[in-house]
């Protein structure tokens, strides 16, 4: 008897473990979606001097998807590639003081998405936008410079696009015309893909 009541225990016990282990595996997305979310929050509203450029980045990010969400669309999915290829943009925005999709002797955003791998052969279909801004002091947080491209129609369309499900944030502390100015530049790359 004392053989069955061990037996019994030891698979009530193993099977409330892996009840538990269960919750903590769904458990795992929600607390990352939920931190994901706290970069709204965190650094949402801070300025450039007041964080580093991957904050800057997460809070784009975080603030588009809250866009999204708020419209019953699903989250844009990081791409490091479209990443790449917003962060040289502003790198190139910056050093040659010019504020444009495409500044002189800069190639096409479509040339420049070949460059960093993401628009290559064997596609069957896709769709790229591109939103830019960039702002000084307050005005160049990442929730103020969000706030700008949803209240600008073309800008919007790109945010709220149920065809897009990548994005590729780039996020540089200066401005267009100082790299030490307490400002911020700006580039979303959004994308979809298919082979």
């Amino acid at each position: 008897m004392a053989l069955g009541v061990i037996k019994t225990r030891q698979i009530v016990f193993i099977a409330a473990l892996l009840g538990l282990l269960t919750l903590l595996i769904a458990a795992g997305p929600a607390a990352q979606s939920a931190s994901a979310r706290g970069a709204c929050n965190l650094w949402g509203g801070k300025q450039s001097t007041q964080i580093t450029k991957k904050q800057g980045r997460k809070a784009v990010l975080c603030l588009l998807n809250r866009e999204r969400n708020q419209r019953g669309l699903k989250d844009l999915n990081r791409s490091r590639k479209l990443q790449v290829a917003a962060q040289n943009h502003n790198a190139y925005m910056q050093d040659k003081h010019c504020f444009s999709h495409q500044c002189p002797g800069e190639p096409s955003l479509t040339v420049r998405l070949q460059r960093v791998g993401w628009l290559t052969g064997g596609l069957t279909g896709w769709a790229y936008g591109e939103n830019i801004a960039w702002g000084a002091g307050k005005l160049g947080t990442p929730a103020k410079i969000v706030d700008q491209w949803m209240n600008s129609s073309g800008h919007r369309a790109n945010i709220l696009s149920s065809r897009f499900d990548q994005v590729g944030v780039g996020y540089t502390k200066g401005t267009i015309s100082s790299k030490n100015a307490n400002g911020a530049i700006m580039t979303t790359d959004f994308g979809w893909k298919t082979r």
